[in-house]
């Protein structure tokens, strides 16, 4: 078609269309937007763009009106309300001196502390699960802790020798002891279970304030903590760092600004990324740490956070 008769077709003194020719450009319209919403070859902006030009077009040509809704929904803000973080539910008493104090790591489901050496081969781990561990052990004995029923497992594992001890220490709780080097033995892992007892340990790294709703989903030796909202891509991290880092703009991925803050009466730095708040502070005790929380939050939010950072020194 030419443009002469393209303006004798669609042009202002062409005739009026058919209710035919309405019915067709309402369903090309329609899946126009059914097509757009699944390609995945043009970016998102000029998608929109295109999209919006083309439904201009026939809406023009057809003389048919549409209500176009917005793309984007509008996000609730966040609430900060007092966050709980997970204690230890164990010890073990009498460590022996070769032993330095307990590491925590956990993830939904177990709980572990591990008790390096100064041997940095004599090491323990003290694991507390809500459910039977997983083994992958060839061979297994059994033995008795507390009266109740024990097995000792001895992995296929390279490297030095390791033996795991597993038991239900109460219903719904059970606890396994893994020794390497001089633990690694059956009457050394009998004599560690003899220590085992109900005395919950703070962990050294905690946050007290949070958004509503959202819940630890991991924290790793002590020095990082992970909470979670309801998906993915609702996090929020707290790392204990060795040192201050002087040039956050440079190393932040995606960093747009910095400004100095305030925080618990200490000047700390706080970096606007592309999709993340990025702080870092130190905080009473001397350890530096860093914060990564969603733009969803506030500025007043993210200091409020991180005035809630508290990492209590390793005790002897």
């Amino acid at each position: 078609m030419n443009e002469i008769n393209l303006l004798r077709t669609h042009g202002p003194d062409a005739p009026e269309a058919s209710t035919e020719t309405l019915r067709l450009a309402r369903d090309r319209l329609a899946g126009e937007f059914a097509a757009a919403s699944v390609r995945r070859t043009v970016p998102p902006l000029r998608r929109r763009t295109l999209l919006v030009a083309a439904g201009a077009a026939v809406v023009a040509g057809a003389g048919v009106g549409f209500a176009v809704r917005p793309f984007d929904r509008p996000v609730e803000p966040l609430t900060l309300v007092a966050a709980t973080i997970p204690e230890f539910p164990l010890t073990l008493r009498s460590r022996p001196a070769t032993l330095d104090p307990p590491r925590y790591s956990y993830a939904p489901g177990q709980f572990l502390a591990v008790y390096l050496s100064r041997s940095a081969t004599d090491d323990v781990h003290l694991s507390v699960w809500d459910s039977p561990p997983a083994r992958i052990a060839t061979t297994s004995r059994p033995v008795t802790v507390a009266g109740r029923p024990a097995e000792i497992y001895e992995e296929p594992l390279d490297g030095p020798r390791r033996l795991d001890m597993s038991w239900e220490r109460r219903p719904g709780q059970w606890v396994s002891l893994t020794g390497h080097g001089m633990f690694a033995d059956d009457a050394a892992l009998l004599r560690l279970a003899e220590h085992v007892v109900d005395e919950p340990q703070q962990v050294p790294l905690r946050v007290r304030l949070a958004p509503r709703g959202w819940r630890v989903a991991m924290f790793k030796d002590d020095t990082i903590l992970t909470l979670q909202g309801d998906s993915s891509d609702e996090t929020l991290t707290v790392q204990v760092v060795p040192r201050r880092d002087p040039d956050l703009l440079l190393d932040v991925m995606g960093a747009r600004e910095e400004r100095r803050v305030t925080v618990g009466g200490r000047e700390a730095r706080l970096i606007r990324a592309d999709k993340i708040w990025f702080l870092q502070t130190e905080v009473p005790g001397g350890a530096v740490v860093t914060l990564q929380a969603p733009l969803r939050l506030s500025v007043d939010q993210v200091v409020a956070i991180a005035e809630q950072i508290s990492v209590t020194p390793r005790r002897p």
